[in-house]
């Protein structure tokens, strides 16, 4: 302690020896009538330049307002008995004095604080009016010092301490960061609606990234189809590029997905109606996302496309479907999606990001019955081609995503229409904090939802929710 104090008091005394040379040097080359206030500014300019200049972290400084008004008397005094009191680098006159004095009486001054970003010295005082302290370009009362080692002998040791201390009332200004990254290395995406491991990665270049992970997905949202329904989860594998590393996952340069569907109600039980939607046969499933406009310019525009299906590609028999009575049924064997999405349209501040999306879908129904004892099961469509079992869909989605910060969230609302004529609309949200914990929560409604005209399977609405999880590292 004693060596940092003396190395402390050696750097104090160097720089004021180098001051008082350069003064000498300074009133030398100045006539006897040069401005002193010119003279004065120059000398400050020099002083502020042999410090080392951190402004690049001033929004990072440790900040706090001091309200104890007896305190701020007793700090207020030491200035006027020292005489160091100026308004625009002048002295005060004494009926100015009173006048600003008067508002030390009536504990309408608060004294504004900051520390330096690399220790623990005070670099920043100033007396502000109360209604002034929230203010971007606040008046002060006096001119501030920006000079720790002033400002400790105006006040003397005893109480500079104790400012830096904080052993008084005051208000925290400091800001707190928040930061959530992306899982570049190994991300567990825990969410039952769509979880997401990644177990490797790789780079070929000096910022680019390769990451693979094992995802999970249930439900289609966009064929108005929820896991309940589909009575599938699809699991797989994805590789996603990154030609430049971003904070914001979503910021990649293409994604592929790669998996297969198997027959499961989880994570929900569903009782099924009369007549279910059941499946029929093992599904393969891929999704590919990328915004092609980047392959001609990295500057272009921020459009992202996706093309998204699963296919059935075998048969099940009667024994596979398990019903012990006949059972007629329908079976969702493929369905495709192709969406194109615009994020990052506007900035509208703390609420993320504006993006929109339009999307067409399409979904095959096919129909079946399932008799005890028969190998194979028996189409009820007849002559019905692919194109014939098709139900079509074109939706619109638009939200607000915001990443970075304490709380991240993605907020949409959702709405579309079927050649079938059924129609919804709907909310989908995800709240993170600190990215790390939050929750999935969907709810979609159908329009004017008629159960005699549409098949048993169809529902006027559905919710779900998962609680999330994410460790990074």
């Amino acid at each position: 302690m004693v060596s940092k104090k003396f190395n402390k008091i050696r750097i104090v005394m160097k720089n004021r020896y180098l001051l008082l040379f350069i003064l000498l040097l300074t009133s030398g080359s100045y006539p006897q009538n040069a401005d002193t206030n010119s003279v004065g500014s120059q000398l400050r300019t020099i002083y502020e330049s042999l410090e080392y200049n951190t402004i690049a972290f001033d929004d990072l400084k440790k900040k706090w307002i001091l309200t104890d008004p007896f305190f701020v008397r007793e700090i207020y005094n030491r200035f006027v008995v020292r005489d160091e009191l100026r308004i625009n680098d002048q002295k005060v006159s004494l009926d100015i004095l009173k006048q600003r004095s008067q508002e030390i009486f009536d504990g309408k001054i608060l004294i504004d604080l900051r520390k330096r970003y690399y220790d623990d010295e005070v670099e920043y005082f100033a007396f502000v009016p109360e209604s002034e302290i929230d203010k971007l370009d606040p008046k002060y009362l006096f001119d501030p010092i920006r000079d720790p080692f002033l400002l400790r002998d105006i006040l003397g040791e005893k109480i500079y301490t104790k400012i830096k201390d904080q052993s008084y009332f005051f208000s925290n200004l400091t800001k707190s960061e928040y930061d959530s990254k992306n899982g570049y290395y190994f991300d567990l995406y825990m969410n039952l609606l769509e979880p997401r491991v990644m177990y490797w990665n790789t780079t070929s270049g000096l910022r680019n990234k390769y990451t693979l992970a094992m995802f999970g997905k249930w439900g289609a949202d966009q064929v108005l189809l929820p896991g309940w329904h589909s009575m599938e989860y699809i699991v797989g594998s994805e590789l996603t590029y990154y030609s430049t590393i971003a904070s914001n996952p979503d910021k990649f340069t293409y994604r592929i997905n790669l998996g297969i569907a198997m027959p499961s109600t989880f994570p929900f039980k569903s009782e099924l109606p009369k007549s279910p939607l059941l499946v029929t046969g093992q599904a393969v499933y891929f999704k590919i996302s990328g915004d092609p406009l980047k392959l001609f310019d990295e500057d272009i525009g921020d459009f992202m496309v996706t093309w998204e299906g699963k296919y059935t590609a075998t048969d099940f028999s009667t024994k596979d479907i398990g019903n012990i009575v006949p059972l007629d049924f329908s079976s969702n064997r493929s369905y495709f999606i192709l969406e194109g999405r615009l994020r990052d349209i506007t900035n509208l501040g703390d609420f993320g990001m504006l993006e929109a999306a339009a999307g067409l879908s399409s979904m095959e129904i096919s129909k079946y019955t399932s008799t005890p004892g028969n190998g194979k099961l028996t189409s009820l469509d007849g002559s019905k081609g692919f194109f014939d079992k098709l139900d079509n869909a074109l939706y619109v989605d638009a939200g607000v995503s915001r990443t970075g910060g304490l709380l991240q969230h993605r907020v949409h609302l959702m709405m579309g229409y079927s050649s079938d004529g059924y129609g919804f609309f709907g909310l989908k949200s995800k709240v993170m904090l600190s990215d790390n914990f939050g929750f999935d929560f969907r709810i979609i409604s159908a329009l004017g939802y008629d159960k005699n005209k549409f098949p048993t399977w169809r529902k006027d609405s559905y919710m779900v929710f998962s609680p999330i999880l994410r460790i990074n590292y």
